[in-house]
């Protein structure tokens, strides 16, 4: 009777098997230092992003709205308190969606990484 071939079960993502068995820690490290998820993150949310903004047409066309409602502004004539006002306001504003952007992006690649992850998991 011939022998059998063993057949390879190991269905992990073989980038993750390799990262995994290259610097032996998981994607979800508790020790404290970054894990390689925040660190991809952050290089993709930091370097890309700037890199994908400036060919994505749609954000340059609000970008270019954005200049103009500000130019907008500087032309009414208001006075320092009032450019403060508008200021602070537009502050908050950018730095809350900014806020939410970073969230949003945050939890949306952590749930592809898990989904990935499931999909090729033992």
């Amino acid at each position: 009777m011939k022998k059998k071939k063993k057949m390879n079960t190991d269905t992990r993502c073989p980038l993750l098997k390799g990262y995994q068995a290259a610097h032996k820690k998981s994607f979800s490290s508790r020790s404290g230092a970054k894990s390689m998820l925040n660190i991809l993150f952050e290089t993709r949310s930091c370097h890309t992003l700037e890199e994908c903004l400036k060919k994505d047409t749609i954000y340059q066309k609000k970008e270019r709205k954005v200049e103009e409602a500000l130019r907008k502004i500087d032309r009414m004539g208001l006075d320092q308190e009032q450019l403060n006002a508008v200021d602070e306001a537009l502050s908050i504003c950018n730095y809350h969606d900014s806020q939410y952007g970073r969230i949003a992006y945050s939890l949306g690649f952590k749930d592809a990484v898990h989904l990935i992850m499931e999909l090729f998991a033992d």
